[in-house]
């Protein structure tokens, strides 16, 4: 699956509930496969954001099986960096 980034810009949300608080950082992306093109977030946690770019993922990778036997889609999706060939200068 093809996920693009466009914008470095981390979305941070606080949250409380009692006594516990914490802060949600996502960063927005474009997941694409040839049945969907959607905007998507990205959860980061205490991560840097990713750069601007082309990443795929390999879905069997984050992809597991939870404790009642249900598929689970990771927290963290393990992106790879897509190399893009250097530009070449016009002569």
């Amino acid at each position: 699956m093809k996920i693009t980034i466009h914008s470095n810009l981390v979305d941070e949300k606080r949250w409380q509930k009692g006594d516990r608080s914490g802060v949600i950082r996502t960063q927005t992306a474009v997941a694409e496969c040839p049945k969907f093109r959607q905007t998507i977030r990205l959860d980061l946690g205490t991560l840097p954001p990713y750069e601007v770019g082309e990443y795929t993922v390999d879905l069997e990778e984050a992809i597991s099986v939870g404790d009642f036997g249900d598929l689970k889609l990771a927290r963290r999706l393990p992106l790879q960096r897509v190399k893009t060939a250097p530009a070449t200068k016009a002569a």
